[in-house]
């Protein structure tokens, strides 16, 4: 059984593989998400209360916070799902978009 962190896990795409991971592995997840506009923790109700899964709400640019759930969660393997995804917004703020 591995632990797999996952970045952006309460977005559109990240939500969707974490449920999948939840649902069709023993693995435990990580869901690392900084909840912005493109966040929603909702879509994962059905697998919130269970024992293999853990939300962190961290900016993945927090290097120090990102050091603390490393320590704390010792991850096997890294899915980094986290994007600012949106049209509109990536052409008014394009240093948003860019880690």
């Amino acid at each position: 059984m591995r632990k797999i962190l996952v970045t952006g896990g309460a977005g559109f795409i990240g939500s969707a593989v974490v449920r999948h991971i939840i649902r069709n592995t023993q693995d435990s997840v990580v869901n690392l998400d900084k909840l912005t506009y493109a966040g929603n923790l909702e879509s994962l109700t059905d697998i919130a209360d269970n024992p293999r899964y853990a939300f962190e709400q961290v900016d993945i640019c927090d290097r120090a916070e990102l050091d603390r759930v490393f320590a704390q969660h010792r991850p096997d393997a890294v899915m980094h799902l986290a994007a600012e995804s949106h049209v509109d917004r990536s052409i008014g703020r394009q240093a948003s978009c860019i880690i």
